[in-house]
């Protein structure tokens, strides 16, 4: 993971929250409209770093690059063809860190409160990349509001998907999230959540359980209406085969360009 992404995206987090804090009366009347509307041709190209680890011991670790373009851009979807350009992955386990997605295109269709909706075009992807990507995509936990919101109002969003867990496995993932609007600095938006993540099922003939807290922040750029950056960790307190065990995934994405 890179340090000193994430301390940039902190700082850049702390920055929007001081303002909201000095200034928290006119930004108690200002209004803002957070949803998906970009225009077609929009490029972005964001690095993804992911973390894993159990017991202090490093399970796998993800670094991609990708390219994200719009494909179509409608009132109620939006397509988004995305290239992933490389990708650095380490893993103590087989299987643990998943397929290496390098080289590899697909498309996918979002809502505007930028909930992914469907994988529209595999692409490039190997079947099994297809069906972690898919998982990932139906896991995928950030929402915008429906409406106009304000500094400080919330909404929540909860999602229930099943995801491959290595070795044969597979896990029913539900996350139940509360979202705030932390303040709004020029066209940036600040975003805490704070959850639940709740997960059941097999990896490698074994009975899993557990559940969790997730925690993290977004910045969404409203003039470009695309995430500038986002950083979430999950805790989980796993049961594994009636054995206790913890694992912490920590992810940040930022666009780059």
């Amino acid at each position: 993971m890179n340090q000193e992404r994430i301390r940039a995206l902190t700082t850049r987090t702390a920055a929007v929250a001081a303002l909201a804090m000095g200034y928290a009366a006119p930004l108690c009347g200002q209004t803002t409209v957070l949803r998906l509307m970009p225009a077609e041709g929009q490029v972005s190209r964001y690095l993804i770093d992911s973390e894993t680890s159990m017991a202090g011991m490093i399970v796998s670790t993800s670094t991609r690059y990708q390219t994200e373009t719009v494909v179509r851009a409608a009132d109620d979807v939006i397509e988004i063809r995305t290239v992933v350009d490389s990708t650095a992955m380490t893993a103590a386990m087989p299987g643990a860190g998943g397929p290496d997605l390098s080289g590899m295109s697909y498309t996918f269709a979002m809502n505007p409160r930028a909930r992914v909706t469907a994988l529209t075009d595999a692409g490039t992807l190997s079947p099994e990349a297809e069906a972690v990507v898919s998982a990932m995509m139906r896991g995928s936990f950030f929402e915008l509001p429906g409406g106009e919101v304000s500094p400080g109002d919330s909404w929540s969003g909860q999602t229930t998907t099943e995801i491959p867990a290595g070795l044969g496995g597979t896990m029913t993932m539900e996350t139940d999230v509360a979202y705030t609007l932390v303040g709004l600095d020029g066209d940036l938006a600040e975003i805490s959540l704070e959850g639940t993540v709740t997960m059941s099922g097999t990896t490698g003939g074994m009975p899993v359980e557990g559940s969790g807290p997730v925690s993290g922040t977004a910045i969404f750029d409203v003039g470009g209406s695309r995430l500038q950056g986002h950083d979430s960790v999950i805790n989980l307190d796993l049961t594994v085969s009636g054995m206790p065990a913890a694992m912490t995934t920590s992810t940040t994405l930022e666009l780059i360009g």
